[in-house]
């Protein structure tokens, strides 16, 4: 009978960037995860993120995996950052609007991130089709920024163009804007129990943006295992966190060194960077 083995120790989240090659990596921040309510690593990254924003300028956006959920994307997206992230899977479709133009009637919803159309089939049964996004528009503010999918629906009278606000879930404080059949101002997404962030990415996972951008998160793997083989055994060599933390701070400086110096190599010679991509 096979046991289980459980890992004990320190939790550690790395935030990093790099360019294309090998060895360009830069680690930008580390932090400590101790867990528990507001310490998970979601929103440890989230803060760290927060806060390497002011200090890095051209700073688009933010790689991660699963972890980041709506709420996650939300504070990231109203600064005025792209999150890239694999849509959870526990979030399950639901319906979104009803749009009608004349003869014409849409029935959305929300799947894998984006606006679906659902389509009666001639079995009884439906489907939903991903409506085709010509645009991501952002409308980027000092103090809130706000995204929008520029929607195209096919239609046999035409097609119809909606936007879509994605990736920032309003509340009551925010904006809304008034309903122009009503003159009434519209509900929050909160007020209609409606997690906008969490049901409607800013780069949705089944497009080709998505599909170019994503696969450089796996690449953020090269570091952890990195710093697996620097240990002996492949476990920390020290006890205590103050310990730990020197040693974690002695990797990143190490790492950056070396990315650094490969960097001045490529930049003096840029024939290098040419022959080593080859």
């Amino acid at each position: 009978m096979r046991r289980r083995s459980v890992l004990r120790g320190t939790k550690w989240f790395f935030a990093s960037g790099r360019e294309d090659g090998y060895w360009r990596r830069v680690i930008l921040a580390f932090c400590h995860v101790t867990g528990g309510a507001y310490e998970d690593e979601a929103a440890v990254a989230v803060r760290t993120f927060t806060h390497l924003s002011s200090h890095l300028p051209g700073c688009m956006g933010v790689l991660y995996d699963g972890a980041f959920r709506g709420i996650h994307r939300d504070v990231l997206a109203r600064q005025g950052l792209l999150v890239i992230n694999k849509q959870h899977g526990s979030t399950a479709p639901r319906a979104y609007e009803v749009l009608r133009y004349g003869r014409c009637r849409h029935d959305l919803r929300c799947q894998d991130g984006r606006i679906a159309e659902r389509i009666g089939l001639d079995d009884g049964t439906s489907h939903l089709l991903p409506v085709p996004v010509t645009r991501l528009e952002p409308r980027l503010g000092a103090a809130k920024s706000r995204w929008y999918h520029l929607l195209r629906i096919p239609c046999r009278h035409g097609a119809d163009t909606v936007r879509v606000p994605v990736a920032i879930t309003t509340t009551p404080a925010d904006r809304t804007g008034t309903d122009r059949a009503t003159g009434k101002r519209r509900a929050s997404d909160t007020e209609r129990d409606f997690h906008r962030a969490e049901h409607l990415q800013q780069i949705p996972q089944n497009t080709r943006a998505h599909q170019l951008l994503y696969p450089y998160r796996s690449d953020a793997e090269s570091l952890h295992n990195q710093l697996d083989q620097s240990l002996w055994n492949g476990r920390m060599i020290s006890y205590g966190l103050a310990r730990q933390k020197i040693h974690i701070l002695g990797f990143a400086l190490s790492q950056n060194a070396t990315s650094h110096h490969l960097h001045r190599e490529r930049a003096a010679s840029p024939t290098a960077g040419d022959q080593e991509s080859h």
